[in-house]
């Protein structure tokens, strides 16, 4: 992998990490991703524009089975925000974003298995046992004998299962997206989902009858707002360029890296507990991935 795909994607984690962190400390958490999707529209507009007139008569259609995959990936990415919201409404930054981000690839794997009968080597399952047990150890409030036990309650909870909910969600968006970058240039594609994931966001506060909440976000927390905006359109930019430069594997897995830049942020920001046991357990989860994407 060239050194400069590997900074890209060193950044583009650290900046979703940083993105996970104003979500947690939001108060309407839901609104306030979509008033933050509505200003990464604005602001990504200009790049799509113009990178679809780069493209010309090269550019690939949208056909009708693209808009197909780009509805279920809006879709798909409102419902992962709703769970992981919810998630952040309940328990730390530092607990939810490994356990979510670690479940993603896990799902991949398994759903690989069972639609795909793909074969799963020795490394891939022992990379999945290595994530859960990073994952079960991430809910260890210390390691004496008389805790081993505890996060067995803390894997019943409903922040653990929001928070794996979430995995699936990024691992079917995943899934999907495979297929559609066969069919639809990359700029292209993020651009679109977004627009769909944004107005799904929308139409469900709406249907909540919260759609006031997006304007009083702008109010409160423009700031914030814009930060999220900005953060989110820098972080996706910068991997589609390490994409142009590396194959998607490899970036998918170095991107990983922000599980523990997601953990450091929450110690450091948040004043979240058990900082070295969850350090220590973004490692293991870290390197499950890492022997996951080797399979």
């Amino acid at each position: 992998m060239p050194l400069t795909a590997l900074l890209l994607v060193g950044v583009s984690a650290f900046l979703q990490a940083a993105l996970n962190l104003l979500i947690k400390g939001s108060k309407r958490k839901v609104a306030f991703v979509a008033g933050a999707s509505l200003i990464s529209l604005a602001l990504y507009l200009p790049v799509f524009g113009w990178r679809r007139s780069l493209l010309g008569e090269g550019m690939l259609p949208v056909t009708f089975w693209s808009w197909v995959g780009i509805l279920a990936c809006g879709g798909t990415g409102m419902i992962y925000y709703l769970l992981i919201t919810k998630a952040y409404d309940k328990e730390d930054l530092s607990l939810v974003f490994p356990v979510a981000r670690s479940f993603g690839p896990i799902f991949i794997l398994i759903f690989a298995l069972i639609l795909l009968n793909e074969d799963v080597s020795y490394l891939g399952f022992l990379g999945i046992f290595i994530a859960i047990f990073g994952s079960y150890v991430i809910h260890l409030p210390s390691f004496r004998v008389s805790y081993l036990l505890l996060p067995f309650k803390a894997l019943k909870s409903k922040p653990f299962l929001f928070s794996m909910g979430a995995g699936a969600c990024t691992a079917t968006y995943s899934l999907i997206n495979k297929k559609n970058l066969e069919m639809v240039d990359p700029f292209t594609l993020y651009y679109l989902i977004i627009a769909f994931m944004t107005l799904d966001l929308v139409i469900f506060l709406c249907l909540k009858k919260n759609i006031f909440q997006i304007i009083e976000e702008f109010r409160r927390n423009l700031k914030a707002l814009l930060l999220l905006g900005l953060f989110g359109f820098i972080s996706a930019s910068l991997f589609l360029f390490a994409l142009q430069m590396s194959k998607v594997s490899y970036l998918g897995t170095a991107r990983n890296i922000s599980i523990v830049f997601g953990v450091i942020l929450g110690s450091l920001f948040l004043e979240e507990r058990y900082g070295m046991i969850r350090f220590l357990a973004s490692l293991l989860i870290l390197a499950g991935i890492f022997l996951l994407s080797l399979n």
